[in-house]
This record gives structure tokens, sequence and C-alpha cells, in this order.
């Protein structure tokens, strides 16, 4: 009996193994890596809420401070969320490592992550297993485990957690190895903002995020006006030196969940996660004020912006309609005189 009850343990272990294993298979994209990880952790170690903690990316400034990816069964309160990150804090305390303010972690807790459930679990969180997450030497993140109720996890379960943390943190350093790789391939050289491949996949990704959450999702497209003449008359050192003020001045109004990218040549593209049409002709002012400072020559010649404004239909959300939809309002200001606003009809 003793021999069949080993068996059927073994089975079990290697069984919950597999689903994380699986849950770690496709390394592409962290965000989808990391929920699938948490909510494997629902059935196969008495977990209510997984909190996995990312370094910032090295040299992003729309990330300053870490990320914190946060898994439940269902959304937390804002206090139970504040409570997450003070025991991720503690953590870092207690390997000696001076940990940054709670106001400097980012939440990451997207359909992806969280279930969109209509009720808050107002729980109390109770953290009960924690570990650094370390792949060849190096610390990828750190993995904390919360439940509703302060129980003892039992051995068993702790033993798979460590086996499950190993499978994790190799699985992250591959991710965050093709982020790092992704970003290169997708950062306009210039500006620092994205490029159109970046574009592309953050429009496309935006989209279903969008139509899963059935949350606005708004595109601001920008054409500098008459950026030939700058060029031609002022040399494309100075053309450059406008495009880079521009892209700084843009980047102040934005938020971080926000997108900058250069479209091509001289027109910029902006995506406004979970923002409406009137909000998005508000900041689309807000970025013509900021602009406004923007000069060229000797004469102090101010460079002016025609701008269109577009938001997804959520009963038929597509990447290609708002670009175009964005993209004719855009030409709609232009034809209209330039250094104007136009919403998509």
């Amino acid at each position: 009996m003793a021999h069949d009850t080993d068996t059927l343990r073994q089975i079990d272990v290697t069984s919950r193994l597999l689903a994380i294993a699986e849950a770690c298979g496709d390394t592409r994209d962290l965000e989808k890596l990391l929920g699938r990880f948490g909510q494997g952790l629902f059935g196969c170690a008495q977990a209510d809420v997984v909190a996995i903690t990312v370094p910032p990316p090295a040299g992003n400034t729309n990330q300053p401070g870490p990320a914190i990816y946060l898994t439940s069964r269902a959304p937390l309160s804002p206090a139970s969320e504040r409570d997450v990150v003070t025991e991720v804090r503690n953590f870092l305390d207690g390997e000696g490592v001076l940990a940054p303010p709670e106001e400097a972690f980012t939440l990451f807790r997207g359909t992806e992550i969280t279930p969109m459930h209509s009720v808050v679990r107002a729980d109390t969180v109770y953290p009960m297993w924690s570990r650094a997450l370390e792949f060849e030497g190096e610390t990828v993140g750190i993995l904390v485990i919360f439940g509703f109720q302060d129980w003892q996890l039992a051995p068993s379960i702790v033993e798979f957690l460590d086996l499950a943390a190993n499978m994790l943190s190799r699985a992250m350093a591959q991710a965050q190895t093709t982020l790092e790789l992704r970003a290169r391939i997708n950062e306009d050289g210039l500006t620092g903002c994205l490029n159109r491949r970046g574009f592309d996949d953050a429009i496309h990704r935006e989209i279903e995020r969008s139509r899963r959450g059935k949350r606005d999702l708004s595109l601001i497209m920008i054409d500098v006006d008459h950026f030939k003449d700058v060029n031609d008359r002022h040399g494309h050192q100075a053309g450059d030196d406008v495009l880079t003020r521009l892209v700084s001045r843009i980047g102040r109004v934005l938020r971080r969940s926000d997108y900058l990218c250069r479209f091509g040549g001289d027109e910029f593209a902006v995506i406004l996660p979970e923002v409406g049409p009137d909000l998005a002709r508000v900041i689309a002012e807000r970025i013509v004020d900021g602009c406004s400072v923007v000069t060229v020559g000797d004469a102090a010649e101010p460079i002016t912006l025609s701008i269109g404004v577009a938001t997804s239909s959520l009963a038929s959300a597509c990447s290609a309609d708002l670009v175009r939809q964005a993209d004719e309002a855009m030409y709609l200001a232009k034809r209209g005189g330039r250094a104007r606003i136009s919403r998509a009809l």
C-alpha cells in the first residue's frame, strides 16, 4: 500500500510539473508566459495570488522601476495590491537589497494576467512562499505566493514550487533575452522611440487587449508640417534635431502605458490604450502645446503639426481600420491648412 501511495504521489508531482513546463514552453511574450505560469499555480500549489517581480529593462525610461506581474483568482482591492508590493519590498530588504519606494513599482494585471471578474476580492492576502528566481548566476526576478487564508504549505508543495521556480527562471531568462532583441529591432535609431515594426507589434497587441477587455483604444497620427522645407533650407542635421526634440516633447505628455512610434520619415503615431475619443483629442491638444516651443533656424521658425485622431470600434476592432481612420483624419488636417487637429469621421 505504501508503495502504491508513493507511486501515486510521484505521478501527481509529475503531472503538475508537466503542466508548469507547458506553461513555460512559449517564451515569445513575457506577459503571457507569467500569466500562464501564475494560473498554473492555482491548481498545483494552493495559490490564490501569484506575484512575479521583474527588474526594469535597461535603458527603458517608460518603466524606471521594477514591474510586478500579478495573477489572482479575481481582481484584488487596492489595499491588497499594496500588501503585495509591501511583501516584495520586504523580501528585497531580507535579501540585503535596497528596495525602491512603493511608487516606483509598476503593476501589470491585464486580461492575460488576472480574470476580469465583476467582483473584487477584498480579502487579506497572506504571503506563503517566496524565492529569488536565478538563472546562470543572475537574478531574473522574484516569485511570491499568497493565499486568502494564512495556511502552512505542505513540504511536498514547497518541493514542487522549488522545481517550478527553476523552470520559470530559465523561461524568464529566455523571454527577457527575446524582449531585449525585439527592443533593439523595434527601436528607431535616431529618436529612440518605436520604429514601424515596433508600431505594428504594439498596435496588434493593443487591439487584441481592447477587444478582449472591451476597452477603448485610440490612435493619434502626427505629420510635421513642411518638413521637407526644413531639410532643404537648414540641412538634414537640423531636421534630425527637430525630430528628436519633438519626440522628447511628445514623450512628456504621454503615460507609461502609451506608445510613441516613428511611423515613417516625419510622421509619428501615438497608441493610447484605454483612451476614448474625447480624451484622445485632449491629449492631441497637449501634444500641440508641448511641441509649440520647438523651432528651427536662427529666426526660430516655429514647427507645426497636422494631427489625426481615431478611436477603435469595439464591435469591429481592427488595426488596419484604426490606422486608416487616423491617417485619413491627419490628411484632412493637412488639406484644411495644416497646424490643426482633425478627428476621424
